[in-house]
């Protein structure tokens, strides 16, 4: 059975959706234990079998797979692993490796088509239809993302300017493509996105009024509130966020709502757990997701602790689309820091700190211990007037205690002395997390 992607398939009934999820969650169970050894080796290990599964209710009784299980299947079956399955596979992407060693995923014709579906779904849901010119600046590597969107909007039929990323098109190049091609979406990392605007006010552009950029969108790292209202502001267009992975594909989007991202469940079902129990958790509840591709046939994720923190949103989007939505990640649960036994995640710093005009959009959180005590230091970079570094380096030490529970000595540095320190000035993912207690 060769499932398709429909894209227009956003306002089915409750009991639609469950009847299609059962159905394509039994037809993933039995291919993969008949094409795919890691599966059928990991469930017989568990004691599970497919004849469980009868409803999509049964997915419960699914063991768990974990970012563990796919790296001891590479180190045990190199060069990549036995979870790819016998298909007929046409190219491999692979993640970034921001928790490890880097994991290839093989895609079959089917694969990428419904991929691209999925994309041409959530660009159409925001805005994007054939007359648009899209200037897509993500890079073209083994990360999926370039690829994908790139499909996903020759599939609506715009025009696509495939520019790649700043390394490969310097950022200069990229205003001056996005000016006198007349760009009309963007589609590049939220912090790329205000990097090019400063690169275009030095170049003598105001983002506003010399671009025809009227949509963005964005994947790949977080986009937090504050930047999507400074994309917003400065270049006069909508900021969309987008969740996905290598992994899984293009799972889920923003709606033109902006409030939270739908989660195509015609094409995926999603849990979320307790971290530590493994116990799903109810709407509003915060935990890890886990992810089931339903349509992949080459290395489909079945039960994925993927890792990432965030919840379900209760009721239905004021769009019309009925599938369930999420908030936005979080962090990760491998973010996670613990301090003095305060949970922390580096997102919730960002607030405190965006909202003094003062301080620019890095920071970097280093942790050390003297002794048995623990420290805790927020690096920002302050722009804002000399005379006054000292009290806004005071007001945002007040802020964080008081936003995280926690005492943070604050240093303030010159600007761009944060992506030194780090080096990693071509990044996919920020590093926010420099810890010395180990």
């Amino acid at each position: 059975m060769v499932i398709r992607i429909d894209p227009k398939l956003e306002r089915l009934s409750r009991d639609e959706l469950t009847k299609i999820q059962g159905d394509r969650l039994r037809v993933l169970v039995n291919r993969a234990w008949k094409h795919i050894p890691f599966y059928r080796r990991i469930w017989k290990e568990r004691g599970f079998s497919p004849e469980e599964i009868r409803t999509v209710e049964d997915i419960v009784k699914i063991p768990f797979v974990t970012k563990r299980d796919i790296l001891e299947s590479i180190e045990r079956f190199p060069p990549f692993g036995d979870y790819q399955g016998d298909f007929p596979s046409i190219r491999i992407q692979a993640s970034t490796g921001s928790t490890g060693k880097p994991k290839p995923i093989f895609h079959t014709r089917n694969d990428w088509e419904n991929i691209a579906s999925l994309w041409a779904r959530r660009l159409y849901a925001q805005g994007m239809r054939p007359n648009d010119i899209v200037q897509i600046a993500f890079a073209y590597t083994l990360f999926i993302v370039g690829f994908t969107s790139t499909e996903g909007a020759m599939k609506l039929g715009a025009l696509v300017i495939p520019t790649g990323s700043g390394a490969v098109t310097s950022s200069e190049r990229q205003i001056q493509i996005a000016h006198d091609w007349g760009t009309t979406v963007m589609g590049c990392t939220g912090s790329y996105m205000l990097h090019l605007a400063e690169v275009a006010k030095k170049m003598g552009f105001d983002p506003r009024r010399d671009f025809k950029i009227r949509i963005s969108f964005h994947t790949a790292e977080p986009l937090t509130p504050q930047m999507r209202k400074d994309i917003e502001e400065i270049w006069g267009c909508k900021a969309y966020n987008n969740y996905g992975s290598v992994e899984t594909g293009a799972p889920t989007y923003e709606c033109e709502e902006q409030d939270g991202l739908h989660i195509s469940e015609d094409a995926y079902i999603f849990e979320i757990v307790d971290p530590e129990t493994g116990k799903p958790l109810p709407e509003g509840k915060e935990g890890e997701l886990v992810v089931t591709t339903l349509f992949k046939e080459a290395a489909p994720f079945i039960r994925y602790r993927i890792g990432d923190i965030t919840s379900f949103i209760p009721g239905q989007c004021a769009c019309g689309r009925t599938y369930r939505r999420m908030n936005a990640i979080r962090g990760r649960v491998d973010d996670m820091i613990k301090v003095k036994g305060v949970a922390i995640y580096p997102t919730d710093l960002e607030p405190s700190i965006a909202k003094y005009e003062v301080f620019g959009r890095e920071y970097l959180i280093t942790l050390w211990k003297e002794g048995h005590r623990e420290f805790i230091k927020v690096s920002v970079e302050y722009v804002g007037p000399e005379q006054e570094r000292d009290e806004y380096r005071k007001r945002l030490a007040l802020d964080l205690r008081a936003t995280l529970g926690l005492h943070c000595e604050v240093e303030t540095l010159p600007s761009d002395t944060i992506k030194t320190i780090l080096k990693t000035e071509q990044r996919i993912k920020y590093k926010r997390i420099l810890d010395l207690r180990k």
